[in-house]
């Protein structure tokens, strides 16, 4: 059996000493605070699916103005878009003053004009289907695509309800988000 000197015996003592309580439930909670912070990001940017992001927070419109040019059942409207907002990301309805969906006749479209009377796409409320504005010698676009383009201000919204005249109906149309945007965007008609 061997014999511990008193030397010995109170180095061995020193050496089993750890941190002070509170230090060590400090660390602890200090630990667990990070830990939880990471398994948030990592499970937040998980649980986000498509549709996160409201379309009242990525499109403004303007009063509407009915009667463009003279053409009966027509109105322009101005918008504000942020966020990277693309004709692709955008569908339309017009609703009635109850609020139901008001079915357009053939024809009824909802065109994205450029700042220089550039038709930038046209989206045919028959078919929920957006086109390419066409490259002519009065459209003076260069080809662009309607998920690639995106809508800045400046642009405006041309809604042409074909035979359907909305004029003092109490209709709205409204906006509404696709893909990664959600929700609508309503505006009165005149």
């Amino acid at each position: 059996m061997q014999m511990w000197t008193e030397s010995q015996r109170r180095w061995r003592k020193n050496g089993r000493r750890g941190v002070s309580p509170i230090i060590a439930t400090i660390l602890l909670v200090a630990i667990t605070v990070v830990l939880a912070a990471v398994l948030y990001i990592l499970i937040s940017g998980l649980t986000k699916g498509p549709g996160n992001t409201p379309l009242g927070t990525a499109l403004a419109m303007g009063s509407p103005q009915a009667g463009t040019n003279g053409t009966a059942n027509t109105y322009t409207i101005a918008i504000t878009p942020s966020s990277g907002l693309t004709p692709a990301s955008l569908s339309f309805q017009v609703l009635s003053s109850t609020g139901v969906i008001t079915v357009l006749p053939a024809g009824s479209t909802v065109t994205i004009i450029g700042p220089q009377a550039c038709l930038v796409a046209t989206y045919t409320f028959a078919s929920n289907v957006w086109a390419n504005g066409p490259v002519t010698a009065t459209n003076h676009c260069t080809p662009v695509g309607t998920t690639t383009t995106v809508l800045t201000s400046g642009m405006q919204f041309y809604l042409s309800s074909g035979t359907t005249n909305l004029q003092g109906t109490g209709s709205s149309l409204s906006a509404v988000g696709v893909g990664t945007f959600s929700g609508s965007v309503p505006i009165a008609l005149p």
